[in-house]
């Protein structure tokens, strides 16, 4: 058998020269306890790794449990908002991707609706009625849906042109414009 090569350590930072040590047999070449300069670095960088590590599993666990209260954290839109989007007619667009159902409703402003939507299974879904604003509410009477009793839905602003609808603290889905 042949004899082992030697291993080298570099040491030192910046409040130091450099230098080479010899490394004896056992040793870890990453790290001596002998060198202040290191223990010093290794020490924070474990202790700051793990901080930051445990953070960020702490910030997403918190996230993560907190995402179905997040979805109605934005306050409903105000009877004012409700008024000047609705004033002229508005035509929405219902649900998309992921929400189970796509289609769109025109909202005349003499509050009358009419519309269509598509389950993800392929139900067609005929919306025609009446609806009218209460206060910061939307109330909508639809003849096939809802047994024709009148829902007043709170919209939630997700982006400037989209809004979360909600009953209560039941989300009915998605409408955009």
């Amino acid at each position: 058998m042949g004899q082992a090569s030697p291993v080298w350590r570099a040491s030192g930072c910046a409040r130091s020269a450099p230098t080479l040590t010899l490394i004896e047999s056992g040793e870890s070449p990453y790290f001596s306890g002998t060198d202040p300069d290191l223990a010093d670095a290794f020490h924070d960088f474990s202790k700051e790794s793990m901080m930051r590590i445990t953070w960020l599993f702490v910030c997403g666990f918190i996230l993560c449990l907190s995402q179905p209260a997040l979805s109605q954290s934005t306050k409903a839109m105000t009877a004012e908002q409700m008024a000047a989007m609705t004033s002229n007619g508005v035509t929405l667009t219902l649900g998309g991707p992921g929400m189970g159902y796509k289609g769109s409703l025109e909202l005349t402003k003499d509050g009358k609706g009419k519309g269509s939507a598509v389950t993800d299974a392929g139900q067609k879904i005929s919306i025609s009625g009446t609806w009218r604003l209460n206060g910061n509410m939307f109330c909508r009477t639809w003849r096939d849906l809802d047994g024709g009793k009148e829902v007043c839905e709170t919209w939630h602003p997700i982006s400037s042109r989209s809004v979360e609808v909600y009953n209560g603290k039941s989300k009915l889905g998605v409408n955009s414009w």
